[in-house]
């Protein structure tokens, strides 16, 4: 299994459109960090999953400033 980890920096906006045009925003304070496992891409909030996306269903992700 391939994990990717990434560390936050400060004020990173992370935001995830769906295939169906639903897009949902993470900013910096309701996230600590993020990885992709190869078919999901996990937001972590602590030692806490508090999203999961199955890679099959998203068009794109943008992590930005």
């Amino acid at each position: 299994m391939i994990v990717l980890s990434l560390l936050k920096e400060e004020n990173i906006v992370i935001q995830i459109t769906m295939n169906n045009g639903i897009y949902d925003e993470w900013k910096a304070e309701q996230y600590t960090d993020y990885m992709y496992d190869g078919k999901c891409f996990i937001i972590i909030k602590g030692e806490q999953w508090v999203g999961i996306y199955n890679m099959d269903s998203i068009r794109r992700i943008v992590i930005d400033k």
